[in-house]
């Protein structure tokens, strides 16, 4: 069975979607780079009837498939708060950078899985971070990963093995971050470490040793 696309997007307390463009171009760039159909203007139009629709208040979660042939389903449920505080760790595991589906997120994930059965039982880790068979640091199973380093915020490149998230690229282009090579004693000496995903912002972590 061929994988979907997802796109998991968040529709705000006001039913507005602000990452929405970003998503788009993301799942567009996607769609023609793995030959998936692509709905065009449609996809936008059934996102905003979903987020329009929704009955409960608050805001919420909207994850989008959309298969090999353009067909695509809709998912929505409302969003609970984070915990103030939120902690991460390192996978036990290393990802191969070269692996091109890294670059797209997909219903294939395979070397997530363990990372996403175990997180729902530990509430305060919010996600594990992985490095790649460089040693160099790359995302979580659900977030991009930033350091603080002299004063300055930084996101390991593409190239090491992670998805171009949305919030991600919001924090590139209006240079609140910039692209490095980030390795694992570069964790350890971050003056702070912040996740991100377009569900939760930009928020700190602390680190955890296993």
């Amino acid at each position: 069975m061929q994988p979907e696309l997802i796109e998991t997007i968040l529709v705000d307390a006001e039913r507005r979607v602000p990452l929405l463009t970003r998503h788009l171009k993301r799942l567009e760039a996607s769609c023609k780079a793995l030959g998936y159909g692509w709905g065009g203007r449609a996809v936008e139009g059934d996102i905003m009837i979903a987020a329009l629709g929704l009955a409960t208040p608050g805001p919420h979660r909207l994850r989008l498939l959309v298969a090999r042939d353009g067909s695509r389903s809709i998912q929505t449920a409302a969003l609970p708060p984070l915990p103030a505080k939120q902690e991460a760790m390192l996978a036990p595991e290393a990802l191969r950078s070269s692996e091109p589906l890294l670059r797209y997120k997909t219903t294939y994930r395979p070397w997530y899985t363990k990372t996403i059965e175990w997180l729902p039982s530990h509430p305060h880790i919010f996600d594990l971070l992985y490095l790649n068979e460089r040693g160099e640091l790359c995302e979580g199973s659900r977030s991009n990963v930033y350091l603080r380093m002299d004063g300055d915020w930084y996101t390991p490149p593409v190239d090491s093995g992670c998805l171009p998230g949305v919030q991600r690229a919001e924090l590139l282009d209006t240079g609140r971050v910039e692209e490095r090579v980030l390795t694992l004693a570069d964790l350890h000496a971050a003056e702070e470490i912040r996740l991100s995903n377009a569900l939760r912002g930009w928020f700190p972590v602390t680190l955890r040793e296993a």
